[in-house]
């Protein structure tokens, strides 16, 4: 089993909005600015848990949202805090590394922290299967400490190491490259514990 469908939501976003580690108010900010950067038809966001940063999607122009996650219960929620998105917004249970031709087609991908749990190769299979033109991919770079921030629910992570990849900003601009999409855009932001989340956005060169 995914070790993802063991972890509550209530939990993840508890941990993740701790004053010490301030990782889901951080993606919030970058995700408001990676959705309004490119005004394509179809979205997909990959590892979308409780739904981070989906509000600003409301105005946009995507005729489609396909939230995909690993988790069914995470999705559940995603449903019932947007509604309001209608048929606009359709959830997917998918594991990517598992199964890749239930992919919808989209022309645009978000995955921000979602490539330290699939690796590189299950990535870029899953932008090739979905015909991506653009992915605007964030990480997380450690310069001091453990991957996962200190906090009372780190234990409940702990799962996670067996399925985590250590992803660096040089080698992800490296394999996007020899599999046909272009470097394009970089943001960062600092967090409190002195870790930072990078941003990495792609465009398909072929």
């Amino acid at each position: 089993m995914n070790p993802w469908k063991e972890i509550s939501l209530s939990d993840y976003e508890n941990h993740m909005s701790m004053a010490s580690v301030f990782q889901l108010q951080a993606l919030n900010k970058m995700m408001k600015e990676q959705i309004e950067d490119y005004q394509a038809d179809s979205l997909a966001i990959l590892g979308i848990a409780g739904g981070n940063g989906l509000e600003y999607t409301i105005n946009s122009m995507a005729k489609k949202i396909y939230g995909i996650d690993v988790n069914p219960s995470y999705l559940e929620t995603v449903k019932k805090r947007y509604g309001c998105l209608g048929e606009r917004l359709e959830c997917l249970c998918i594991d990517i590394t598992e199964t890749l031709n239930v992919l919808p087609k989209a022309n645009y991908v978000i995955a921000n922290l979602f490539l330290e749990y699939v690796g590189y190769d299950s990535f870029i299979k899953s932008l090739h299967e979905m015909n991506v033109e653009y992915a605007s991919c964030i990480i997380q770079v450690n310069t001091t400490g453990n991957w996962v921030s200190d906090s009372p629910y780190e234990s409940c992570f702990d799962g996670l190491n067996k399925i985590h990849h250590d992803i660096t900003e040089h080698r992800l601009k490296k394999q996007m490259q020899v599999n046909g999409y272009a470097h394009i855009k970089r943001d960062c932001s600092q967090l409190p514990n002195g870790k930072q989340l990078v941003r990495a956005d792609f465009r398909k060169t072929n």
